[in-house]
């Protein structure tokens, strides 16, 4: 037996927050399709926000740039906010691709994009601060709970792509303290409009102005856009920055190379933010060790610099995602138009299709009942918004293309019609 088998009660040990602290719904789910997968079931899995390397592996170069890193010896502490070649490369990066000029001085690496997220909430909120969140959305929860945040959970609609209105927002403004918002959205893989976002900024400029005025202190949004670079063709990613240059001094930039390279292993990640906030996120990456490595570091450099390299890759990695989601999304609607209760959002960027089924009142309460009838009856692994703060029971679901086939997800969709036809 092990040493460490014993256990006391946890309240005499652990915090307060650490006692209450849930663990991901996601990766319960995915636990629950490894036990069955198992037993011998074969699942087509559309759970997690990760990659089947045969299908998706990472850059070819990238790989080939890691491993002559440390050959090259390369294998010593990065700096704390990562090695000067990849903060120029990604300064440029932002220049080219995004419009903005932001300089090496706002670019903070580290390992993903969870740490700079967490970090964000770490420099920005104090207890009892009002924060804001709009549903469905991934992990600000665990973080307002972490940080005993007075979080807002702000429901969206399917007809706004499940993204905040200008609205919305303005709504919150005379109290909150930092807003965040997810583009291209994990769930939902949808983007937020150009005007809406261009409003949003403008919105919080306009009370900043009036903050300072009076001596508050100034509303920040946390902007992630970790698969900005998985944008589906017809679409556009914008920055708020780019669109309101005067709220640069009130946006965190959350970033990596994760899902457009596949890389979520590589754990590579950044924030561009205000220079004058850089040395503070520096200093907590650099006091956590959440510093990407070296080796990394520099590969992606390299690919960063390399446009060519870079563009060649994604155009081949965008052609996969988007012929997996397409598949989902013209086989929800050839049920749909069948008369079956599904419906989907068009694919408009990330690796994540929104999937409905409206089977709420009709032999089922709950979106975990649904799920777990789609788990046991069509074999497909599904994640209900449920696991990203939504509170209602709507019938959303999130299927996620990086781990299966086009043929697997065939399988899948005659599977889950089946299912339904028996049910209603």
């Amino acid at each position: 037996m092990s040493i460490f088998k014993q256990a006391i009660a946890l309240d005499r040990v652990a915090t307060p927050t650490a006692a209450t602290l849930k663990g991901s719904m996601i990766l319960g789910i995915a636990a629950q399709v490894r036990k069955l997968q198992a037993s011998g079931k074969s699942i087509c899995n559309l759970t997690v926000g990760d990659f089947r390397p045969e299908f998706f592996p990472i850059p070819e170069v990238l790989a080939e740039q890691v491993l002559k890193a440390y050959q090259d010896g390369q294998t010593n502490y990065p700096p704390s906010d990562g090695v000067p070649v990849l903060r120029e490369a990604i300064a440029q990066l932002y220049k080219d691709e995004l419009d903005i000029d932001c300089g090496i001085e706002a670019v903070c690496v580290a390992s993903g994009a969870r740490p700079p997220l967490f970090s964000s909430w770490m420099l920005l909120v104090e207890p009892g601060d009002v924060t804001c969140s709009f549903l469905p959305a991934w992990n600000n929860g665990y973080y307002a709970h972490m940080f005993h945040a007075d979080h807002r959970f702000v429901p969206t609609t399917a007809e706004n792509n499940f993204h905040p209105t200008a609205a919305q927002v303005e709504e919150l403004l005379p109290v909150v303290k930092m807003i965040a918002i997810n583009s291209p959205l994990n769930p939902t893989g949808t983007v937020i409009d150009k005007e809406e976002l261009r409003a949003i900024a403008t919105l919080i400029v306009e009370e900043n102005k009036k903050r300072e005025s009076k001596g508050e202190k100034a509303v920040m949004l946390q902007y992630d856009q970790v698969y900005w670079m998985l944008t589906e063709e017809g679409y556009e990613h914008y920055s708020p920055v780019s669109l309101v240059p005067e709220i640069a001094p009130y946006v965190i930039h959350i970033d990596a190379i994760s899902k457009a390279f596949a890389a979520t292993g590589l754990r590579v990640g950044w924030s561009v933010l205000p220079h004058y906030l850089q040395p503070k996120m520096k200093a907590l990456i650099g006091h956590m060790g959440a510093w990407a490595a070296r080796p990394e570091q520099i590969a992606t450099a390299w690919l960063l610099n390399h446009p060519e390299e870079r563009q060649k890759y994604l155009t081949g990695m965008k052609q996969r995602i988007s012929e997996r989601l397409n598949t989902l999304y013209q086989g929800i609607l050839s049920m749909k138009q069948e008369g079956l209760p599904v419906d989907a959002i068009s694919p408009q960027g990330a690796i994540y299709l929104s999937f409905h089924v409206g089977l709420i009142g009709r032999g089922f309460s709950t979106n975990e009942e649904i799920r777990n009838w789609l788990l046991e009856e069509a074999h497909v692994a599904v994640v209900p918004f449920q696991a990203f703060d939504l509170r209602s029971d709507t019938g959303w679901f999130r299927m996620s293309v990086g781990a299966a086939s086009v043929s697997e997800l065939g399988g899948a969709l005659e599977r889950i019609r089946s299912a339904i036809l028996k049910t209603i």
